[in-house]
């Protein structure tokens, strides 16, 4: 019998270890292929891919000229620089911190806490939209754990013009209001990725073309808005405010049109921002004003009111009213004064012309709470415009039944309701276009990244709000306005214009604030087929300085029509001769 050398029971616990840690390895091998394989998967395809961003270009945002598109809102790509802190080993962690501040401009302090905070992570940001000369240092350290990577930066290539239409993107390209937001869908862009394989030291191989996706840009937007129209606009809205501030209250907001098409050629709002530059202080000012601040109108709406009761054939604007010489006690209705003058009969033409409110407030008297709610309703009063843009206010125009005896004198001149200054000029455009409310038409065309148009919106007939006759009589009596009544401020050298001013109270806590007005003028030129339509409105200005609508905003509608005339090469009629003050005769009959 054979007997075993010494010492080979050694070998034997050897050989029964290694049994024992195959099962084991047998066991854990079942247990992953039973119940943990699809993290295990997930996990090697980790390490064993490499994903890389192929950032896609959000769509622009261009602007009219009279030849061509120019950029308002555009994207350029930026190199910013990025680590995987998860690879780079402690003893050379410092170091690379060192390296990369030094090429960044930044305190090897400060890169070293960017990356310990993100020890564990595959990414870390170190510095965002870097100069070209920074990333070529980066690039030349050639650091397997610090890359540079192109991303889209937003720019506003003509500063704070429109801005507050335009709104803003944030860094991560998410919307930041304005047309940026609303129009996000088309704007947007979606990314795409490269997926590679790559080896132990993530150093890629060969592409995964089924795991990966190609970028695609965002649509491009072309806006009715014309550059030039909206820098004359913007230029008046800085001067009126400049000129007649009052610190901490005082804002302006203006509008052009095409009283014809609904087209918005100008839009804008002071204060303003710089779309491009940001911060928190910047964006109680990141507010379009021009629909989300809805004010009490005033005399500026006693056109409508007084050409809807000629054209109900409740008076004709040949008709006189008695103006009660400046005081009118309305029964169950208070007091009604005419601002000073003592006006005994006046013709409908001449109570526009000459802003009484004692004239209109018999108008209404004559109409009636129902009709009037009704015409109010019919010129868009009361309900978003239905523009393109978000935080439309749909202004204030209570419930009838909420209106009272006090209500039915006080409408027709423009109190006990509140309206944005879009919902002003597009009702105003009604009045002077045929009678047809229209939509405000802000997009032209949208297109796809290849150029192929795949949206236009076409003008867009609300509703008819009076006849063309009426419509005509209604352009003489507001040229009326500007040749001998309260708009002569808006008379234009080389065309002839129409328009009405609005000085009306702000109200307040307990009734209306003393000294608080809001000045607004609507001017149209030519008269008699008005090409351009202006709107402006500012808010609260130094009474001392002047606070009337003829002061304050006449002059500067009467800029803007001129330079944007001049502009569009509308032919003058030179020093056109007035027309006789009678009674015009496309006017509706005595009644």
């Amino acid at each position: 019998m054979s007997r075993r050398a010494p010492g080979t029971w050694r070998y034997d616990l050897v050989f029964g270890l290694l049994l024992v840690a195959l099962a084991c390895l047998s066991v854990r091998l079942f247990l992953l292929v039973r119940h943990d394989r699809p993290r295990a998967v997930q996990r090697a395809r980790r390490q064993q891919r490499r994903i890389f961003r192929l950032p896609a270009r959000p769509g622009h945002v261009f602007a009219r000229t009279r030849g061509a598109y120019v950029v308002l809102a555009g994207s350029e790509r930026v190199p910013s620089c990025f680590a995987d802190p998860a690879i780079i080993p402690d003893d050379r962690m410092y170091e690379t911190a060192v390296a990369v501040g030094r090429a960044l401009g930044r305190h090897p302090r400060d890169v070293l806490e960017d990356l310990l905070a993100r020890r564990r992570k595959r990414f870390a940001w170190l510095a965002r939209e870097i100069p070209a000369e920074q990333a070529r240092a980066i690039r030349a350290l050639d650091l397997r754990a610090v890359g540079i990577v192109k991303e889209w930066r937003r720019y506003y290539p003509n500063g704070p013009l429109a801005s507050t239409l335009l709104g803003f993107r944030r860094r991560d390209g998410a919307p930041g209001g304005g047309l940026e937001l609303a129009l996000n869908t088309h704007l947007a862009a979606r990314d795409g990725r490269r997926v590679v394989l790559a080896d132990n030291r993530r150093r890629p191989l060969y592409a995964v073309d089924a795991e990966s996706r190609p970028a695609r840009d965002g649509r491009s937007i072309y806006l009715c808005l014309d550059v030039y129209i909206q820098r004359y606009l913007s230029e008046a809205l800085r001067e009126t405010v400049r000129r007649f501030n009052l610190p901490g209250r005082t804002w302006a907001a203006g509008v052009v049109v095409e009283p014809h098409t609904g087209n918005v050629l100008a839009m804008g709002s002071v204060p303003s921002f710089e779309a491009s530059d940001v911060g928190p202080e910047d964006l109680s000012n990141a507010v379009n004003r021009v629909i989300s601040m809805p004010f009490e109108p005033g005399s500026v709406m006693k056109p409508i009111f007084a050409a809807a009761a000629v054209d109900a054939g409740v008076v004709g604007y040949d008709t006189d009213i008695f103006c009660e010489n400046g005081t009118f006690r309305v029964p169950r209705g208070g007091t009604i004064g005419d601002h000073g003058h003592c006006f005994a009969a006046l013709s409908v033409m001449d109570i526009v012309v000459h802003s009484s409110n004692i004239g209109m407030a018999k108008i209404g008297l004559m109409l009636g709470n129902a009709r009037l709610y009704a015409i109010a309703r019919r010129f868009g009063l009361g309900e978003p415009t239905g523009i393109a843009l978000p935080g439309e206010d749909a202004g204030i125009l209570r419930d009838l039944d909420r209106w009272d005896t006090y209500s039915t004198p006080r409408i027709p001149f423009g109190q006990e309701m509140a309206v944005t200054s879009l919902q002003l000029a597009m009702a105003f455009s009604a009045l002077i276009n045929g009678g047809e409310l229209l939509a405000p038409r802000l997009v032209d065309h949208i297109r796809a990244p290849d150029g192929q148009v795949v949206l236009r919106t076409p003008r867009r007939v609300v509703r008819r709000v009076i006849s063309e006759r009426t419509s005509a009589a209604t352009r003489e009596v507001l040229r009326q306005v500007v040749e001998r009544g309260t708009g002569k401020s808006c008379k234009l050298s080389r065309w002839s214009s129409l328009g009405k001013t609005g000085t009306a109270q702000i109200p307040g806590r307990g009734g209306y604030v003393d000294g608080a007005y809001t000045a607004t003028f609507a001017g149209a030129a030519p008269a008699d087929r008005p090409r351009l339509l202006c709107v402006i409105s500012v808010y609260w200005p130094d009474p001392k300085k002047g606070y009337y609508g003829s002061t304050v905003a006449a002059p500067y509608v009467r800029r803007v029509l001129e330079q944007s005339l001049e502009y569009l090469d509308v032919p003058g009629e030179g020093r056109f001769c007035p027309r006789p003050t009678a009674r015009p005769a496309e006017a509706v009959a005595r009644r």
